[in-house]
């Protein structure tokens, strides 16, 4: 089992790294750019000008970087190392957001240790305006922000901790990216989960 968890990690981490410089762009560019499909690590897409190319700048993607859906599952991996059990939306609220806000890690895309807060998209900065600043019930703090994949690209080890148990990590990554998201975004989120499980 524990190879299991270490390739699903390592694999979302390969995964995420070979599509973050790619992300946001038609097949049909990435194809352009690229002579077909990304089949391993390239560069970024706007070569060394990826500091101040538009629209992703100041992010290095590319060259092998992970992107924060890498460092938020890790937030995540984190939260379940310290809590040792099962999660809940308050899990997000008192355990990740301080993680996102206090504690410098090493961000590839920025070559620094910062605080994962400055990296991570919009919405997941939702999680910290809402749950830290906000002091909004962690079960509802989702509703109204951004409905996209937020949710559902940190949640595969909800899934490991409830190996074999499809039902239970779709119960439990409902009620985790309650905190997050809404809609569609927290059923995908719910939906990744059980699929890793099983």
């Amino acid at each position: 089992m524990a190879d299991r968890v270490t390739g699903c990690l390592v694999g979302a981490a390969v995964g995420d790294a070979l599509g973050g410089p790619v992300e946001g762009y038609a097949p049909e560019q990435i194809a352009e750019r690229h002579g077909g499909r990304v089949t391993g690590i390239v560069g970024p897409w706007n070569g060394d000008d990826w500091r101040t190319a538009r629209p992703i700048a100041p992010y290095h993607k590319g060259d092998g970087h992970v992107t924060d859906d890498t460092l938020m599952t890790h937030a995540l991996v984190r939260v379940y190392a310290t809590v040792r059990d099962h999660l809940d939306a308050y899990a997000v609220a008192d355990h990740l957001v301080p993680d996102l806000m206090t504690t410098p890690r090493w961000i590839p895309e920025l070559e620094a240790d910062v605080l994962p807060l400055h990296r991570i998209f919009l919405a997941e900065k939702w999680l910290v305006a809402r749950l830290h600043y906000g002091h909004v019930d962690p079960r509802e703090a989702g509703t109204g922000n951004i409905v996209n994949c937020g949710a559902a690209m940190y949640m595969a080890p909800v899934g490991l901790v409830n190996a074999a148990d499809p039902r239970g990590a779709y119960a439990e990554a409902l009620d985790i990216a309650g905190a997050h998201q809404s809609s569609y975004g927290r059923e995908a989120a719910g939906v990744f989960a059980a699929a890793v499980a099983a």
